[in-house]
């Protein structure tokens, strides 16, 4: 008995289905085991969205394509030797006061240890030997070591620095490259879909242009008090620690417990009083409240527009697989895909879920 156009269209609708669950997993993969070469081309895009706007501004005052562009990837290289240079030194004297830091930090354990001790003594007084033999034991295991976390996606400093390196040329040809770029990205596409596929590309564009150039704008503003603060307190390196302050604490939620650890590092070094480490972790936390509250949703967040939800959410999916450069690129990715869900119509549903109402 020959099927009915209901089964056909079912069967056809089951299977439609099932090819794009196999697409996604197949996607998800090659993100998980080719981490490396994703991460640096988002980072290459995100780089050139920002440097767009400078090339086509050159190639307005009548200088060619290829000339623009390697003027701002230029630019890009001698702001990053500048912050490197900077750093480097102050860097360089941290490491050699290292074994002070590592006194310090012994002799906290040790006083820690001496609290704890004595709690657990007291304690003893409340809770029965009896009934303590019966309490369940637990066994801390040692987690995994900080740079494997913030390399994960990369898997060594090594491979790290290697790609690092082919960041200025993909940056290069694709601003050089962007209208034949943008033509062949389109013709990617069926005719009856191209003009759907430019608004996403485009909102995809403008979105993370705002979002780079809206948080550096927002670092910017918070590293000024920051800065005044530590430097008002004599603080070493009062003028790198700040700008890092302000820069991780960008970070959502786990932002300010990042950006307090270096200034608190260095403290133990000059430090004996308790009152510099308080007022320290105020004036952070202080700028990390306006910023959060008053200057992101102003200049970055009413281009995003995602709920805490999801953000969180994101943030724990792309530190799982990529660790700390999933961390800073949780809010831009989550952001795109939102994007091509506001502008595909069977998708707009989870773009909605997404938005903050």
């Amino acid at each position: 008995m020959p099927e009915t156009k209901p089964e056909i269209r079912r069967q056809s609708s089951v299977a439609g289905i099932s090819a794009e669950i196999v697409a996604i997993v197949v996607l998800f993969g090659c993100i998980y085991y080719a981490s490396s070469v994703v991460i640096t081309l988002i980072f290459s895009i995100l780089i050139t969205s920002v440097l767009e706007p400078g090339a086509d501004f050159l190639e307005r005052m009548r200088l060619p394509r290829w000339l623009s562009s390697l003027i701002m990837v230029l630019l890009m290289l001698t702001v990053g030797y500048l912050a490197v240079y900077g750093i480097y030194d102050r860097a360089l004297d941290f490491i050699n006061n290292a074994p002070k830091l590592t006194a310090k930090l012994r002799q906290l354990t040790a006083h820690l240890q001496v609290t704890a001790q004595n709690f657990q003594q007291s304690t003893r007084t409340i809770i029965p030997p009896s009934a303590e033999s019966n309490l369940p034991t637990v066994r801390l295991e040692r987690e995994s070591p900080w740079e494997q976390f913030l390399l994960r996606g990369m898997g060594s400093a090594y491979a790290f620095v290697v790609t690092v390196m082919f960041v200025p040329f993909l940056v290069f040809f694709m601003l050089n490259s962007k209208d034949r770029l943008w033509a062949a990205t389109l013709n990617l596409f069926p005719c009856e879909k191209r003009e759907q596929a430019k608004r996403v590309i485009h909102s995809i564009g403008i979105m993370l242009r705002q979002f780079a150039l809206g948080n550096l704008l927002v670092a910017l503003i918070m590293a000024v008090p920051i800065c005044l603060v530590f430097s008002t307190l004599h603080l070493q390196y009062a003028l790198v620690l700040g700008l890092l302050a302000a820069c991780l604490s960008l970070i959502p939620y786990i932002g300010v417990a990042l950006a307090l650890v270096p200034p608190l590092m260095v403290a133990l070094l000059q430090y004996d009083s308790v009152n510099p480490f308080l007022i320290l972790a105020a004036t952070v936390a202080a700028a990390h409240f306006i910023a959060v509250n008053f200057l992101t949703p102003k200049l970055v967040g009413h281009r995003l527009n995602l709920n805490a939800l999801v953000v969180t959410i994101a943030m724990m999916f792309w530190a799982w697989l990529w660790g700390g450069f999933g961390l800073i690129l949780a809010v831009p990715m989550t952001a795109a895909i939102k994007a091509v869900c506001d502008n595909v119509e069977r998708l707009k549903p989870f773009g909605a879920w997404m938005g903050e109402g």
